[in-house]
């Protein structure tokens, strides 16, 4: 169980200041609940400050906030008296009330993860474990926000496979499932863990190259796409692949922009005959040029 529920504040921002906050919380809390009368319980505040706790810490910060809150409580009544006439009366009440707060502690983190999990599948393609186009919008989005500031170029990638419909039609879906989970097992091992490899349609991938320009990119292309080719090759599958690549020094002023400056490259490849890979440098000044007399082949081979 404690691999299910572990702490979560490794991966939440600001959580130093979440727990100095919660810290002092819990104590005005503890304040009130000492100045004010016993029958006024402000064990709801208590729950508050764990929720906070086990939701942005994870259970074991939840944890030790429950006890806490029970042992100030417990102390508290010790000191100001409490209206219980026996005192295992007054044990069993503060176990019980130990309890509560551990299971709210409990299955908030549980609930954080489950949430956190949902989030990251929602970004996933579920063939090939890769990311979808929704986590590919999202990099691409990062990938521009840190050009604004740094000012260091980036690429991207789109690549489409040709005839996938062949094996779909003649040897199934669950073939054409391999072929793509292949694919992208290719794409991701032979890329940097900055880089993002997304399936963003039925037979077509996106790369996202962080900080990469355009002679980088290209060579990291070339190199993905002869592996992909003896990839297709060793499984005896007739899949080439058009590519076409955006090379951005600066960058547009959407994201949806900068995915279509790409993809109208890659669609160029496909109506020149497939089984190419096209680059163009992105120059805002020049984007309404028409695609022939700007982009160029760098890559041709023939067809398995």
């Amino acid at each position: 169980m404690q691999d299910d529920v572990k702490p979560a504040h490794g991966t939440v921002p600001g959580w130093p200041a979440i727990l100095s906050l919660c810290l002092v919380g819990f104590t005005l809390v503890v304040a009130a609940d000492y100045f004010t009368s016993y029958e006024l319980s402000l064990s709801a505040f208590y729950v508050l400050i764990i929720l906070a706790a086990g939701w942005f810490g994870g259970v074991w910060w939840g944890g030790l906030f429950a006890f806490l809150a029970m042992f100030a409580e417990f102390e508290i009544g010790i000191l100001t008296g409490n209206p219980f006439a026996n005192n295992a009366y007054y044990y069993v009440s503060n176990g019980n009330r130990l309890f509560v707060y551990l299971i709210v502690a409990y299955l908030t983190a549980t609930v954080r993860i489950l949430y956190d999990r949902a989030q990251s599948a929602a970004r996933v393609d579920f063939v090939t474990g890769v990311g979808n186009s929704t986590g590919f919008y999202e990099n691409v989005a990062i990938e521009m926000a840190r050009h604004r500031r740094s000012r260091a170029p980036f690429s991207v990638a789109y690549l489409s496979c040709d005839y996938f419909k062949v094996i779909n039609d003649g040897l199934g879906h669950r073939e054409g499932d391999r072929v793509l989970m292949t694919i992208a097992q290719t794409l991701q091992q032979n890329l940097r863990l900055t880089d993002v490899v997304a399936r963003v349609g039925g037979d077509e991938f996106a790369l996202v190259l962080a900080q990469t320009g355009e002679a980088e990119a290209l060579a990291v292309v070339k190199k993905l796409c002869d592996l992909l080719d003896r990839a297709m090759a060793l499984h005896e599958w007739p899949i080439t692949f058009s590519v076409g690549v955006g090379i951005f020094p600066q960058v547009p002023g959407s994201v949806d922009e900068t995915v279509t400056f790409c993809d109208r490259i890659m669609q160029r490849v496909k109506a020149l005959g497939k089984n190419k890979v096209m680059h163009r440098v992105y120059d805002p000044d020049e984007i309404d040029t028409p695609l022939p007399s700007r982009v160029r082949a760098i890559r041709t081979r023939s067809a398995p």
